[in-house]
């Protein structure tokens, strides 16, 4: 019988003694290296390992390699020497000459350290170091997420006298800080931190934005910094230097609780174009007092009404500032709010301006076992402007449903409305005093679907009939406030009444039918086609003419869904003329391509409305290769042949940074607001890259 070698029995029995050692010691690891022995008097097992195969010791908080480690089975420290690789279970890698650690892998000492963090980079220090549970403690610091390339410098870089990792919490202190740019020095951070990965925000410099304008002039945006007191609070401040109009502060604040959040973002310019101070304001902030009662606050104010757009690019036509407390139950809700509007029009008095204050809102439902179902409603408000009319209204109502499944498939819904309105006006020219009206009305609702034998087409009819009083609407005496915008639309076709409020109301008998037509399976549809019309018997004045129901026969409303691929859409809404089937109303959209930064995409919209605007807007994403993108927007007036805004622009993202050139043109024109042509740099930089 042939004998094992005395290298196999030397390895052998060194594990064994290693295994119990570790039992005894509760540090559960394992070692692989091409030579084990044991010195009994030391009680140290010392393994080496060859140039092809290094000495590898797993544990449950990570594994060391290195050409020779020692393991004192007494204290259960371990010293590693020569090419010594630490990785903990997060990725995090330390590359030493020495490493000295206790049993359980979370504290010791380095020396000649190399640290490779995968949502980092790559941190070198070139003295002393030290581990104790998450936290690596570095002097003497050289960071960047950079690729270096021989023979230059990398594109930037941080040298610290000392640095703080802690993996925890997930970011990174540095003392005594000099940021480089391509090995030239720009800044100097006496103490500075960022964040790693996707961790709460923490304390830290924002990156610079540069800019030229024709109407703001040089432009740059520094001395951004973000500030996290806490786990769900943090602050930005942010100065924006523009040759043309002064400096600009821009402040916000958010803050997240378990019961409450709020979000806080001020604005001040001294405008040196115009000559006066500009500012804004907005405010959002909700309370959850119990599990259905909340208070809150949605506010947003500006000082004119063309600094928003002319700073910040945005085109609301109001802005608007709104208290409210409610209550929303599985069978009830209750709400009071008071909301002042602030009218952007630079050609509207703001005196004409209807502000609400207070609105007050109660609901109640109510489920049968019989299957109906009975809803009870109040809305009771108060309208004000310092210019024009005012009024008091008040609406009280009761909706009865009862759904009925008969036995050939078909559902019929009957529904009946019991609503009573009084309103007091003040100040109309049409009308002073105290008005009442009392609404009553019915409706049945038939709808039966047809499903093809394998089920991908199905064919929907639906037809409804309504039948209500005429003359709900008093001949003008109730003011409208509220219902001034009515269109028919595949959304609303099978509404008793379309107009958006409650001031004005549809009346007298109805019909109304529509037939839908779906392909696809059950959880996608691929192509979409659905037309519908309502019929009236009497003539309605209060309906405007351009609405699509003016008529006894309305216009032809309808959709049209196209999703034959993943990389393919196209939605289209129309309204057609009821006799000539001429376009009323079309709004489209398509899409090409796959979404995501890494697949090239074209989206475009078009809106088109007889006698009223039509836009084009187009957006486009391009990756031109795996670090270069092109990207490009424009929002075009075709009933006027004006560019709105157009956008072109190149990214480009490297390993550590990212470089945006962006290209802008203003069209339009809005009270002091003028056409400009705006020129952007955006700099990121980015702790992310593979750093080999």
């Amino acid at each position: 019988m042939r004998r094992p070698p005395r290298l196999f029995l030397a390895i052998f029995g060194a594990s064994l003694l290693l295994a119990a050692a570790a039992r005894a010691q509760n540090v559960p690891f394992d070692l692989q290296a091409d030579s084990i022995n044991y010195n009994v008097s030391a009680s140290q097992v010392v393994a080496s390992g060859t140039a092809s195969q290094q000495v590898t010791v797993t544990g449950k908080d990570g594994v060391v390699q290195a050409d020779h480690i020692v393991y004192d089975t007494h204290t259960g420290q371990i010293v590693a020497q020569g090419h010594v690789a630490f990785t903990d279970p997060k990725g995090n890698v330390l590359k030493v000459e020495k490493l000295e650690l206790s049993g359980d892998m979370k504290q010791g000492a380095l020396q000649q350290m190399t640290l490779r963090v995968p949502m980092m980079g790559q941190i070198a220090s070139a003295s002393e170091a030290s581990v104790s549970g998450s936290t690596y403690i570095m002097k003497d610091v050289v960071y960047s997420p950079c690729k270096e390339c021989p023979g230059s410098a990398r594109p930037w870089q941080i040298s610290a006298d000392k640095m703080v990792y802690d993996r925890a919490e997930g970011d990174v202190t540095y003392h005594n800080a000099v940021m480089d740019v391509y090995g030239v020095p720009v800044m100097y951070l006496p103490w500075f931190r960022h964040p790693l990965g996707p961790k709460r925000p923490k304390d830290g410099l924002l990156p610079p934005q540069f800019g030229k304008s024709t109407t703001l002039g040089d432009e740059m945006t520094v001395a951004g910094y973000l500030f996290s007191p806490d786990q769900n609070a943090d602050y930005t401040v942010r100065s924006r230097l523009m040759s043309e109009r002064g400096a600009q502060l821009m402040l916000e604040r958010r803050q997240m609780g378990l019961d409450s959040q709020s979000e806080i973002k001020a604005t001040y310019l001294n405008d040196t174009g115009v000559g006066r101070v500009r500012n804004s304001l907005a405010v959002a902030a909700e309370k959850d007092l119990t599990a259905t009662r909340r208070v809150g606050v949605n506010a947003e104010l500006a000082n004119d009404d063309t600094y928003l757009n002319q700073f910040f690019n945005r085109t609301d036509p109001y802005l608007a500032s709104t208290v409210f407390g409610e209550d929303a139950g599985d069978r009830h809700y209750a709400a009071l709010s008071m909301t002042r509007f602030q009218d952007l029009d630079t050609t509207r008095d703001p005196a004409t301006t209807l502000q609400e204050l207070p609105h007050l809102q109660l609901d109640r439902w109510f489920a049968f076992e019989h299957g109906g179902q009975l809803s009870l409603d109040a809305d009771v408000t108060g309208r004000y402007r310092r210019l024009g009319s005012k009024s008091e209204r008040m609406v009280a109502s009761g909706d009865y449903t009862l759904p009925e499944l008969l036995p050939d498939g078909s559902k019929l819904t009957f529904g009946a409305t019991l609503r009573g309105d009084i309103y007091n006006i003040d100040g109309s020219s049409d009308y002073n005093g105290v008005v009442s009206r009392f609404l009553p009305e019915g409706t049945v609702t038939w709808e039966k679907p047809y499903i093809s034998p394998g089920g991908y087409h199905t064919i929907a009819p639906t037809v409804m009939g309504a039948m209500s009083p005429r003359g709900g609407n008093l001949n003008g005496k109730v003011p409208n406030e509220d219902s001034v915008s009515y269109e028919l639309d595949t959304g609303n076709l099978f509404e008793p009444s379309r107009f958006a409020g409650l001031d004005r109301v549809e009346t007298g008998p109805r019909l109304v039918y529509g037939l839908d037509n779906r392909w696809g399976d059950a959880d996608t549809t691929e192509w979409r086609l659905f037309v519908g019309q309502s019929l009236r018997k009497f003539d309605d004045a209060t309906l405007p003419q351009n609405g699509g129901a003016s008529t006894k026969t309305s216009d032809w409303v309808g959709l049209i869904e196209a999703n034959p691929t993943a990389w393919f859409n196209l939605n289209n809404r129309f309204r057609l003329d009821n006799a000539t089937f001429i376009p009323r109303r079309l709004d489209s959209g398509m899409r090409l391509g796959l979404l995501g930064d890494e697949h090239a995409n074209l989206q475009v919209t078009h809106t088109f409305l007889d006698g009223g605007p039509e836009e084009l807007n187009m957006q486009l994403h391009l990756p031109l290769t795996d670090t270069v993108a092109f990207n490009a927007r424009t929002q075009d007036d075709l009933a006027n042949s004006k560019l709105l805004l157009g956008e072109a622009g190149v990214a480009w993202t490297r390993d550590c940074y990212k470089l945006e050139l962006v290209a802008r043109r203003r069209g339009y024109t809005n009270g002091d607001v003028q056409p400009s042509t705006d020129y952007m740099l955006n700099i990121q930089l980015l702790s992310l890259g593979d750093n080999e």
